[in-house]
């Protein structure tokens, strides 16, 4: 979504500027909710890291850069502590009317900064791409032991049966021993 932002021409219309807008705040504000989900729901700290580093890079990209800052200031736009986006649709509608070429270039400069830091996360040694390599290989370490886990299971199943099926037989014999005495007792008399 952020790349798009940076492909708004002349020709763009002020709705279309509008909706492009509102994707890449709703796709900034999404990554950044399903990153804080990530940290708090991860069971491994280097997840947990991993979420957060995005958090806090993609937040950076907004409000470490001078020409981001002003751009986001024209907009109506601001980061929030945790990281999302807050936006004044007035203004930036205001913006629109006033100064259209202005807004697509304020737009182009946001979406250049996430753009860039979402390349970087992606990256087969970006963070994204580590966490999940990692988070895969913890599945099938977790999917190893499951398997051992039935086949032990299933074995004791067995022994059980087994044992189960060698009382009864040890039982049954134990009781035909008993009435044939009984039996050959009676007969005597």
């Amino acid at each position: 979504m952020a790349h798009a932002l940076t492909t708004l021409s002349t020709t763009t219309s002020a709705d279309d500027i509008t909706k492009a807008a509102a994707n890449f705040f709703n796709a900034f504000n999404a990554t950044i909710t399903a990153a804080k989900n990530a940290s708090a729901g991860s069971g491994t700290t280097a997840a947990s890291q991993s979420a957060n580093r995005v958090i806090r890079d993609t937040k950076t990209a907004l409000t470490s850069d001078p020409a981001a800052q002003a751009a986001m200031k024209k907009l109506g736009m601001s980061v929030q502590a945790d990281g999302t986006l807050v936006h004044d649709a007035k203004k930036f509608a205001a913006a629109l009317t006033s100064d259209p070429s202005g807004v697509r270039a304020a737009l182009a400069t946001i979406g250049k900064q996430v753009d860039s830091v979402a390349t970087k996360e992606l990256a087969t040694d970006g963070t994204v791409s580590s966490a999940v390599t990692s988070l895969t290989q913890r599945s099938t370490s977790l999917a190893a032991q499951q398997k051992a886990l039935k086949a032990l299971e299933a074995s004791m199943v067995a022994a059980q049966t087994k044992t189960a099926s060698s009382q009864t037989a040890s039982t049954s014999g134990q009781y035909a021993s008993g009435l044939a005495a009984y039996q050959t007792g009676l007969t005597g008399f």
